[in-house]
C-alpha cells in the first residue's frame, strides 16, 4: 500500500514539473516574440470585410450573356453557361493577379473584380473593375482579345473527311456525364494579363464617381489620354494627349467648357497645342457630367463628320476653335481662329431629329454646302455638295453600294460606283 502511494506522489510530481517547464518556456518565447493583439479598428475592419464579402465579394459565378457582356441569367455551372453563344464569368482575384498595365491605377484598399466574356467558349473580352470598400467603381477597364492567327494545314480536305461528326445532343450528354467530376476540380479561368497591341479603354473615377481621366488603346499601338477637371461637380476643362515613345504622352489640345447663368452648357473653346488634322471633330461629355446639367445632355459624345467636300482641315499650334452647343449637346457651329486670333473659317450645322441635314462652311468668299437625306431608319441615303450655290457632286447610298456623280454646268459628267469603299466602275457621261 505504501509503495502504491509513493508511485502516485511521484506521478503527481512529474506532472507538476512538466507544467512548470511549459510555463517557463512560454514566458521565454513571449520575451523573444511578443504577442501582437489587433486593436479595435482592425477588428472592425475585418468585420466590415466579412460583411462586404457576403454582399458583393462572392465566389466565381457564371451567366448566360449577350454580345454586350450583360449578365442575363445566372447558371449552375460554367459548363451550362458555355453552352450558350455568349457566357460571362464574374469573380474576384488577389492583388498578385492584376496585369502590369493596370498596376499604376491600383490601391491596396481596392477589391479587384474580373469579368470574362466568352463567345462559343472562346474568351473575347476581359473587364477589370477596381472597387472601394463601399463597392463603388474607382477604375473600369475593358480589353478585347486580338484575333488569333490560324495556320491552315496542307491536308485540310483529308482532315475534313476523317473528322468525327459529333451532334449537339451527344455533346450535351458528354458534358453532363463529366459535369459532376469536373465540378469537384478547382476551376481555373485563364486571362490574358498583357497584350502587346491592346484594344480597349481604362476609366478612372474619383470618390464621388465622377470620371477624372480615361485612356483609349488602339490596335496600331496608339494610345490617347483625356484628363478631366471639375469644379462644384461641373466639367470645366478636358485635356487631350497622344502617346509618344517610352509610354509618354504629349498634349494635343484642351477644351474649356462655358456655362450660362442657368448652368447649361453653351460654349466650348478648344486650344490646340500641336499641329493636327481635325476631321472628324469630337466633343466629349464624360459620364455623369451630363447629370449635373439642369437641361441635361442627351448624349455622351458628339462627333461632327466633316464631308470630304470640305477638303483636309488642319490646324497648327496656338489655333483656337469655338463650339456653339445647344441644350441637347449638339454642335450648332464652329469657328476657327489662328494663333493671332484671326478668323479662318466658320461651319454652321442644321439639325433635324438629332441628325445633321446640312453643313455650311464659309471661308473668305467661298461657301461650301453639304446636304444630307435619310431613310425612315435614320440611315443616310444621299449627300449633295454645292460650291457658291453651284451643284458639284451627288452621292446616292444603298447599303454598301455608293453611286457618285460629278456635275459640271448642272449636268452629270462622270459616274462612279463604289462597293465596300472600293471603286468598281467609272463611266464618263456625254450630254
Amino acid at each position: 500500500m505504501r509503495v502504491f502511494n509513493k508511485k502516485i506522489i511521484l506521478v503527481i510530481f512529474l506532472i507538476l514539473l512538466f507544467f512548470t517547464a511549459i510555463i517557463a518556456l512560454t514566458k521565454e518565447i513571449e520575451e523573444i516574440l511578443p504577442v501582437v493583439i489587433p486593436d479595435e479598428k482592425e477588428i472592425l475592419k475585418d468585420k466590415d470585410f466579412e460583411r462586404n464579402k457576403i454582399n458583393w465579394v462572392r465566389p466565381a459565378r457564371w451567366f448566360r450573356s449577350n454580345s454586350a457582356g450583360m449578365a442575363l441569367e445566372e447558371t449552375e455551372s460554367r459548363f451550362k453557361a458555355l453552352r450558350n453563344q455568349y457566357a460571362l464569368a464574374i469573380y474576384y482575384v488577389s492583388n498578385e493577379e492584376i496585369p502590369e498595365y493596370l498596376l499604376p491605377h491600383f490601391d491596396e484598399s481596392y477589391y479587384v473584380e474580373v469579368r470574362i466574356l466568352y463567345k462559343k467558349s472562346e474568351q473575347i473580352r476581359a473587364q477589370w473593375i477596381f472597387r472601394d470598400e463601399n463597392g463603388n467603381t474607382r477604375m473600369n477597364s475593358v480589353f478585347f482579345e486580338p484575333e488569333p492567327e490560324i495556320e491552315q494545314e496542307e491536308n485540310d480536305s483529308a482532315n475534313e473527311e476523317t473528322a468525327q461528326v459529333i451532334t449537339e445532343e451527344e455533346t450535351d450528354l458528354a458534358l453532363e456525364e463529366n459535369e459532376e467530376e469536373q465540378e469537384n476540380v478547382e476551376e481555373k479561368i485563364i486571362i490574358v494579363k498583357d497584350i502587346k497591341s491592346r484594344k480597349g479603354f481604362i476609366e478612372l473615377f474619383d470618390k464621388n464617381y465622377f470620371l477624372t481621366s480615361e485612356y483609349q488603346y488602339f490596335e496600331n499601338g496608339r494610345t490617347e489620354k483625356t484628363e478631366y477637371a471639375l469644379k462644384d461637380n461641373f466639367l470645366i476643362t478636358a485635356k487631350y494627349f497622344v502617346s509618344v515613345k517610352n509610354d509618354n504622352f504629349k498634349p494635343t489640345y484642351t477644351d474649356y467648357y462655358r456655362y450660362n447663368r442657368s448652368f447649361s452648357l453653351r460654349n466650348i473653346e478648344r486650344i490646340f497645342q500641336d499641329e493636327m488634322s481635325i476631321s472628324p471633330a469630337t466633343v466629349s461629355f464624360p459620364r455623369r457630367i451630363r447629370d449635373s446639367l439642369k437641361t441635361g445632355i442627351v448624349i455622351s459624345e458628339r462627333i461632327n463628320l466633316y464631308p470630304d467636300f470640305f477638303g483636309n482641315i488642319s490646324v497648327g499650334a496656338g489655333y483656337k476653335m469655338d463650339f456653339n452647343i445647344d441644350d441637347k449637346g449638339r454642335i450648332l457651329g464652329q469657328t476657327l481662329y489662328n494663333e493671332e486670333d484671326k478668323l479662318i473659317w466658320t461651319i454652321q450645322n442644321t439639325w433635324k431629329d438629332n441628325r445633321i441635314v446640312s453643313t455650311t462652311k464659309i471661308e473668305g468668299e467661298t461657301v461650301l454646302i453639304a446636304e444630307y437625306s435619310y431613310n425612315k431608319d435614320g440611315e443616310m441615303i444621299s449627300e449633295k455638295n454645292l460650291k457658291n450655290g453651284v451643284l458639284e457632286r451627288v452621292v446616292l447610298i444603298d447599303g454598301e453600294t455608293e453611286i457618285e456623280e460629278l456635275y459640271m454646268n448642272n449636268a452629270v459628267v462622270l459616274r462612279a460606283v463604289w462597293e465596300d469603299g472600293r471603286k468598281i466602275s467609272e463611266t464618263r457621261v456625254r450630254n
